[in-house]
């Protein structure tokens, strides 16, 4: 018996040193995993890239805007062809930078709408490192420039979030509602607490998103600041088939927002529709804009 209970032991021994080292190793190589343990944001919600796709499809201005003295951030103003019907702050999501969306926003260049893309710091040719303050920063100063831009225009102003974007969208909405005509948010995140929660690799880190939102103190959370949104009309689009964003966080954010308000379910890819379904896009967005 001293013998089996020895075997045992040491079986039991050895059994917790191979988990506790499985368990080292899957931290260690796994990034997510990381960041979600250590809430580090940087990791957790950004995935910029450096390289620009060509975007010679359409025509466009580059502009460069000073954050602060240490930030430049890279603006790019799209404007159409035929006569302008809108002009669109668009806010990107999460991954790349603004030449990998330029193919979904080519349909409102294409059918009368003037666009103005920016890059978050970390993002294509910005400088610096993205973090929830500096993006929100980053957004602000080049809205100002939007607006700049766009004030001896006669048409009306749509503020445009895809995915993370619009979180943004909605904090610079509630923001400056006297200068926004209409808020579209495409497959919207409805707070970091949420996207941690949907991301995590383990149950216990779900748990452990899910029972601490205090991790998630941010100074903007889509779900809740849209419901400061008072008179400007709003186009919620999310799809029953994303893989990225659950459909319920739209519905969520949607549910919270005052009227008028239309919500807009898709069966596309994530933040696939203007490039999937242009003319219903183009169709939505005139009905919400008039």
């Amino acid at each position: 018996m001293k013998k089996f209970f020895k075997i045992f032991g040491i079986s039991l021994v050895v059994l917790l040193l191979l988990l506790l080292g499985g368990g080292v190793y899957f931290y260690k190589t796994n990034p997510m995993l990381q960041a979600i343990v250590n809430n580090d944001e940087s990791k957790l919600y950004y995935f910029p890239s450096k390289e620009m796709n060509n975007m010679d499809d359409l025509p466009y201005k580059q502009i460069v805007l000073e954050v602060d003295d240490s930030i430049q951030i890279h603006a790019y103003l799209f404007e159409p062809e035929q006569e302008k019907q809108a002009n669109v702050f668009l806010i990107h999501g999460a991954g790349g930078n603004v030449g990998i969306y330029e193919p979904m926003f080519k349909t409102l260049v294409n059918n009368g709408f003037a666009v103005y893309a920016f890059d978050w710091r970390g993002y294509g040719e910005s400088s610096g490192t993205p973090g929830y303050k500096g993006v929100m920063k980053d957004t602000e100063v080049a809205f100002e420039d939007f607006i700049a831009k766009t004030a001896s225009d006669s048409v009306k102003n749509i503020v445009y979030g895809m995915s993370l974007g619009g979180q943004m969208a909605v904090k610079i909405t509630v923001e400056n509602e006297s200068k926004v005509d209409l808020l579209v948010l495409d497959a919207t995140v409805e707070s970091a607490q949420s996207l941690a929660i949907d991301y995590a690799p383990a149950e216990f880190l779900k748990e452990k998103a899910k029972k601490h939102p205090e991790d998630f103190n941010q100074d903007y959370v889509a779900v809740r600041d849209i419901a400061l949104i008072k008179n400007t009309a709003k186009l919620i689009i999310h799809s029953k088939k994303d893989q990225d964003v659950p459909f319920s966080r739209g519905k969520n954010v949607y549910e919270a927002a005052q009227e008028p308000k239309e919500f807009w379910e898709t069966e596309t890819a994530h933040i696939m529709t203007l490039k999937d379904l242009p003319e219903e896009a183009v169709e939505k967005i005139n009905k919400n804009l008039n």
